[in-house]
């Protein structure tokens, strides 16, 4: 036995210390978190807790709070990607359970992580955020998922919604005799057997146990960093005092559940835990939408994944939970009450770029519509200055502000979609084959390397989304590559957060 091995097992090395000592949470969570202090029962708890209000909630109807539950071990931090997308619709709420993350470990008794107190921590600190009455939908991973499903009873009428990632449905054999274990096992002991998991880094049991196969070093760095942040007497009295949400707790729930697994889940697998609570669950719960397998992705699933988890998520709450609790609604209701040529947005449509270079290997241009008037961007300089477009698609809703029979030698198309809101399946079936008659036409006609402009308003979110549409499903290009070739063509490329995971949605299944 080497002496590098005996000295892992009481001592960091350089790459644990840095990734405990040096590397910094995002901006996003630094910012909103704060340590508070609770009474609990008889007991005075010091947590942090993270609460991002909605910048714009006063502009709405009631919205709902979300709250998000990690797991054992875990921290509130697990959640950032979630977070980031999130925060653009909803107000927030997360807290590290006592103990885990920032949250101080106190008070230390065994009692104390026990499940039902676990429970009574969250219904603290969700009422010390919010008024009693205000409507909750609650996101919870692994151990978070059991706390999820109680704590939704509790709350009845309220809980508007729930996400349950690689869950927990039955403790196995094993798994219960350690429970009896543990409160007599010493804690050195214990944190020997978690060295020994941990050797060999990034590659050890202990992160490959939780992350897919083929998951990045940049992921797998991160897991590393959770795993040695866990504090072992927290571990063990939490896992001793845990108490999975029963087949009837699951049974009775009264609100739309959402079950999402990871195919390379070695923690949670989804057969005997996510597909067993899927039977355990009544309507209406159960529907066609109610639970999603993740390919290539481990228990980490939103960090392996996380535009595809957000898409999943923003679809189940848009159509399942609450309309309000989107993006696309909310910019849809804000723009109601706007002018699309008001001083401000006019302004914003002229220090926009007029048009995009061509779109990676698609025969495309993106730009943001013409202006009859205009001195810089109207159909007869349009024409004069990008001799190789053949044809414009309007994909906006209303009446151009230009006169399309001011076009001599580009063809016009109209194919109205609602702004705000990611393209639906079929309207981008239709895009795309619109495109392909076009392109098919110039062939005949013998023009060489015919270019198709698309435009709605300013050019980026939805003629950004009809695009890389267009070059995945036609030209075989990955979802990633074809949003950084628009992108680079149309800079900053799609704006909104909900179009690009939509696109991953759609696209990694």
């Amino acid at each position: 036995m080497s002496l590098a091995f005996l000295k892992s097992l009481f001592f960091y090395n350089d790459l644990e210390r840095h990734l405990v000592h040096e590397v910094e949470e995002p901006p996003l969570i630094t910012k909103h978190c704060s340590m508070k202090k609770f009474r609990v029962g008889d007991k005075q708890l010091n947590l942090r807790v993270f609460n991002l209000p909605h910048y714009r909630e006063n502009k709405f109807p009631a919205l709902p709070i979300v709250l998000f539950i990690h797991g054992m071990g875990g921290s509130l931090s697990q959640f950032y990607h979630l977070m980031d997308h999130m925060s653009h619709y909803a107000e927030l709420v997360a807290v590290d359970l006592p103990g885990h993350g920032k949250s101080e470990f106190q008070p230390s008794d065994w009692a104390s992580y026990k499940t039902e107190r676990l429970l009574d921590v969250l219904e603290t600190v969700l009422s010390s955020t919010c008024s009693e009455d205000r409507e909750v939908v609650i996101i919870g991973h692994s151990m978070g998922c059991v706390l999820a499903a109680k704590l939704a009873n509790r709350l009845g009428i309220r809980c508007i919604g729930m996400v349950a990632i690689t869950p927990v449905a039955e403790l196995d054999e094993k798994t219960q005799k350690l429970q009896r274990l543990l409160p007599y096992m010493p804690g050195f002991v214990f944190d020997i057997l978690r060295a020994l998991d941990r050797w060999g880094g990034t590659e050890s049991k202990s992160v490959s146990r939780m992350v897919a196969k083929e998951a990045s070093e940049e992921v797998r760095l991160k897991q590393l960093r959770w795993n040695l942040q866990v504090r072992t007497p927290v571990w063990m009295r939490t896992a001793a005092g845990l108490t999975p949400a029963t087949k009837e707790e699951w049974a009775v729930l009264n609100t739309p559940v959402y079950l999402i697994g990871a195919e390379e889940d070695h923690a949670t697998p989804p057969g005997p835990n996510m597909d067993v609570i899927h039977k355990w669950l009544t309507s209406p719960c159960t529907s066609e939408n109610s639970l999603t397998l993740v390919r290539g992705a481990g228990h980490a699933v939103m960090v392996e994944k996380p535009e595809l988890v957000c898409g999943l998520i923003n679809d189940f709450i848009t159509e399942n939970v609450d309309v309000k609790l989107s993006l696309g609604w909310q910019l849809s209701y804000l723009a109601a009450r706007d002018d699309k040529w008001s001083l401000k947005n006019e302004d914003k449509w002229r220090a926009t770029q007029c048009v995009s270079s061509k779109v990676g290997v698609a025969p495309f241009r993106a730009m943001k519509t013409l202006r009859e008037h205009d001195k810089e961007h109207n159909p007869v300089i349009l024409e004069e200055q990008y001799p190789d477009i053949t044809d414009v698609i309007d994909i906006s809703r209303e009446t151009p502000p230009y006169e399309p029979s001011s076009f001599k030698r580009i063809t016009y198309h109209k194919f109205p979609t609602v702004s705000k809101l990611p393209p639906t399946k079929d309207e981008v079936k239709k895009y795309s084959e619109l495109v392909d008659s076009i392109l098919e036409k110039r062939k005949e006609q013998g023009i060489e390397n015919p270019v198709v402009a698309t435009h709605c308003h300013y050019g980026f979110n939805r003629t950004g989304f009809f695009l890389c549409s267009y070059m995945i499903e036609r030209l075989g290009v990955s979802t990633k590559d074809a949003i950084a070739a628009f992108a680079e063509a149309r800079p900053p490329g799609i704006k909104h957060p909900h179009f690009i995971d939509e696109l991953y949605v759609r696209h990694t299944q």
